[in-house]
């Protein structure tokens, strides 16, 4: 163990310390020698910092110092008996506080917290800064010296106050990143839980992020592939117009929220039909590879294999189509012919083109390009 004594504790701003907190982030490694450097810095037995749920009456150590698998399991277990903790009212956030500030050292150690605990590991002095506080939950900072060592003087006090916004402000960030992460974990399973392929792209066509079916979308019969990580056209003479398209979405005056989708038809090699795509702003977000906001737009493949019969999208409900018509009108927007529509459907090819027919009139439209087309502008699912 290293020696302990009363010496002065050096000012903890701008120094090493304080930057191993701030570059923590969301690293349990980088952390874990945070509760090292301070173990040393302060020169205590155990450093951890923890959580303690007033609701429940639980606790854990989520970082310590030296890692004791044993001591952090005793913390969690007799957390219900922890005297340190009968008042929820002490744990303010920013609260720096001695052991015998809350119970006095002659009735802690009649305690069984002290006997099961404190004792069998030589803990006995302890100093608690208050994290942050979360309704009943509050996460705080625990030093702790053996019985045989000084206890924590005012200089020590002092420098372990000044050290506590640095560590307020370093769990809140890590609390960020790890909601941001969280969230972006969500969101990709939602899109990619999504029949149709989508890709977000910036201004220079390259992808930012791809539903887990957007690789296929960029395949030759596609009508899309992906070139040094762009998104281009399959058939070289496609591609201007494509560009153009998401140029025009990615610019500084579309609004995410008001422009409506762009839908292009693109030439898809060994397919007897063409691809259909649609292209919309999506907003900006902020590069950390750039350093600045770039502008990205949404490419959405609305011919894809897809398991939706759109039975009950919005183009069905805005026109009224009838579950055959919704039927008919899926698989055109979906690439097939009248014949293999009515192969699908398993009826004639003039009951095929009535219903086609009946859909033209009901969305005023005269080709089943068109109808794609509107279908796009009017039904992008993402």
């Amino acid at each position: 163990m290293t020696p302990l004594f009363a010496s002065a504790v050096a000012p903890v701003a701008s120094d090493d310390l304080v930057y191993r907190v701030h570059a923590a982030g969301d690293s349990d490694d980088a952390w874990c020698n945070v509760l090292a450097q301070i173990r040393e810095r302060f020169r205590v037995r155990w450093a951890a910092l923890a959580r303690h749920s007033f609701a429940t009456r639980q606790g854990v150590a989520l970082y310590s110092a030296p890692r004791d698998p044993r001591l952090s399991a005793a913390l969690s277990d007799y957390a219900s008996r922890n005297p340190w903790f009968l008042s929820s009212d002490a744990y303010r956030e920013g609260r720096v506080m001695a052991g015998d500030e809350l119970l006095s050292n002659r009735e802690l150690v009649k305690t069984d917290f002290y006997r099961g605990l404190l004792l069998p590991h030589g803990l006995y002095h302890r100093l608690c800064g208050v994290i942050a506080r979360r309704n009943t939950l509050v996460y705080y900072l625990d030093l702790h010296r053996g019985p045989d060592e000084p206890r924590f003087g005012p200089r020590e006090r002092s420098a372990f106050a000044a050290l506590l916004p640095h560590l307020t402000l370093a769990l809140d960030l890590r609390w960020r990143l790890r909601e941001t992460d969280d969230m972006n974990r969500a969101l990709r399973r939602i899109v990619n839980t999504h029949a149709r392929a989508a890709m977000l792209v910036d201004s220079d066509a390259r992808m930012v992020f791809g539903s887990d079916g957007a690789p296929g979308a960029c395949e030759p019969v596609a009508g899309l592939r992906i070139e040094e990580g762009r998104i281009v056209a399959a058939a070289s003479a496609d591609d201007r117009v494509l560009q153009e398209a998401i140029a025009r979405a990615t610019h500084a005056s579309a609004e995410a929220d008001e422009r409506a989708a762009q839908v292009l038809s693109l030439s898809a090699p060994g397919q007897s039909q063409p691809s259909v795509i649609s292209i919309r702003a999506a907003g900006s977000v902020f590069s950390a590879e750039f350093g600045e906001m770039r502008r990205l737009a949404i490419v959405t493949a609305l011919n894809a294999p897809s398991e939706d019969d759109h039975a009950d999208c919005a183009f069905v409900r805005q026109f009224g189509l009838s579950p055959a018509q919704a039927r008919m009108s899926s698989l055109i927007v979906t690439g097939h012919s009248i014949a293999s529509a009515a192969r699908a459907l398993h009826v004639s090819e003039n009951t095929a083109r009535s219903h086609l027919k009946q859909i033209f009139q009901k969305t005023d439209t005269h080709s089943q390009m068109e109808l794609v087309h509107l279908h796009g502008r009017i039904c992008v699912a993402i």
